[in-house]
Formats: C-alpha cells, structure tokens, sequence
C-alpha cells in the first residue's frame, strides 16, 4: 500500500475488532493515515479497542457512535 502518510481516513463499520472494517482500520493506519473509527454503538468496548489498535501506530483516532441506516 502506499503512504497515506497526511491523509485521513473514515472507516464505517469499524466496531467489531474482527470485522472487514477494523481490519481496513488498522491496515490504514499501518500505511500513515489518521483514522475516525465509527461503530453502531451496540459495542462500545470493541470499537475503543480497535481505536487503540490504530493508536498503536502512532496515528491520530477518534471513534464515531452513531446509526447511518
């Protein structure tokens, strides 16, 4: 992947640690980007965890609670 190294990236569905969206999430931040993690508030616990995952990397997060049906 290349750098997105001064990107930012909105990753929907992210609140599942082992979901296609938290993986997306991470690999994200592994290639530079700054990543708001959103989730449907049904796993609160989940979502903080796949924003600590993305902190990790040393990228700026921010987790987004919110129903977009």
């Amino acid at each position: 992947m290349p750098s997105l190294q001064g990107r930012v990236a909105l990753v929907t569905g992210a609140g599942r640690r082992r979901g296609i969206g938290s993986a997306i999430a991470v690999e994200l931040a592994r290639a530079g980007a700054d990543v708001a993690v959103h989730g449907s508030g049904r796993n609160p616990e989940e979502l903080a965890a796949v924003a600590e995952r993305v902190a990790s990397f040393g990228r700026r997060v921010v987790t987004v609670e919110a129903d977009v049906t």
